[in-house]
């Protein structure tokens, strides 16, 4: 028999929704995030049994939610909640989701979207090595990976030698565990990725760190498992746990003084944009090309990375003229 009755509450169904279904379909800091938006929830309307919960009162508890939150906290909330109830209909619970007879509110994500020039990029870099997570720095700044696969690296992913990174994992923060282990965000990141002489010598340079910090350490160095297998992670603290975003983002502001960049609107995904500009805009690589490189599922995802065009449109304009304006001559251009 099932589990759920007509007095089944909205609580009971999100946290069971939530350990039973979400918890195996998603990373573990998007889990963390989805318990917390589920809250919500459950604190305003997790009395009320679900075969009660009509549009109606989905209305007045969005208008509730937005008096107390920000709209794209609703939003999260209620995306939550939607999947939630969209399990409760396909067990039978109810006819229909009532979160689907209800607009969802206005949100927009806001992202300042900085990218470095090229210049800064490589003097950040710099400047970075002082410190003891330069070379993740260097990784999202000339590579222009997410620090979640940044903080993923193992030394088994790497082959030094070769130039080579395998990217197989993901490393998050998550209220309840601390720093864990998953996949990436997309199956696109995942695969061999080959490295910028820098990133090679400054991996190097953390590896040999490293080697230090285990030789001052007393007891074993810690070790990690994911999928089976024993990892030794590259960016650590001195005592051997895996380094924290907010380390990371400490040491792009550090880096950043010292280099004499404004601080101000850096980010761990700063790289990512930095990379992907300087590529298209100074480089003048495909958009489907740089998508490869830095693990996006779609160019158009890309594009939204782009920050500027540099001369790409006026090469593209004085193309099309070359082409298709009658008045211009292959040799006036």
């Amino acid at each position: 028999s099932s589990r759920f009755s007509a007095d089944t509450t909205v609580a009971e169904l999100v946290d069971w929704w939530l350990e039973s279904v979400a918890r195996h379909q998603v990373r573990p800091s998007t889990f963390d995030s989805y318990r917390r938006f589920g809250g919500y929830l459950a604190d305003d309307i997790g009395t009320l049994r679900v075969v009660d919960i009509d549009a109606e009162v989905v209305i007045d508890w969005q208008s509730s939610q937005l008096d107390s939150y920000a709209p794209l906290t609703v939003l999260n909330s209620r995306k939550v909640a939607r999947q939630a109830f969209a399990q409760a209909a396909r067990l039978g619970l109810i006819r229909a989701n009532p979160f689907d007879l209800v607009r969802a509110p206005k949100a927009k994500r806001v992202n300042p979207g900085r990218a470095l020039s090229s210049a800064e990029a490589k003097a950040l870099i710099v400047a970075a090595q002082q410190f003891r997570l330069g070379p993740a720095v260097t990784l999202l700044f000339c590579q222009g990976w997410r620090v979640s696969e940044v903080l993923g690296l193992a030394w088994e992913d790497l082959d030094l030698e070769a130039g080579t990174a395998h990217v197989r994992r993901a490393a998050a923060y998550t209220r309840s565990l601390g720093m864990v282990l998953g996949p990436t965000k997309t199956s696109s990141a995942s695969g061999v990725h080959f490295l910028a002489p820098v990133s090679v010598e400054h991996l190097h340079r953390a590896r040999q760190q490293q080697a230090e910090d285990r030789h001052r350490i007393e007891g074993a160095w810690p070790t990690y498992t994911y999928d089976g297998a024993q990892l030794s992670m590259v960016f650590t603290t001195a005592s051997g746990h895996i380094a924290g975003r907010q380390s990371v983002l400490n040491t792009i502001e550090r880096a950043a003084k010292a280099a004499g960049i404004d601080p101000a609107g850096l980010g761990t995904h700063t790289g990512r944009r930095t990379v992907i500009t300087a590529l298209y805009a100074d480089g003048g690589v495909d958009l489907a090309d740089i998508a490869r490189h830095v693990g996006h599922t779609s160019p158009a995802t890309t594009a939204e990375y782009v920050k500027r065009l540099g001369n790409r449109p006026i090469a593209t304009a004085r193309r099309a003229a070359e082409l298709l304006d009658p008045t211009v001559s292959n040799a006036s251009i």
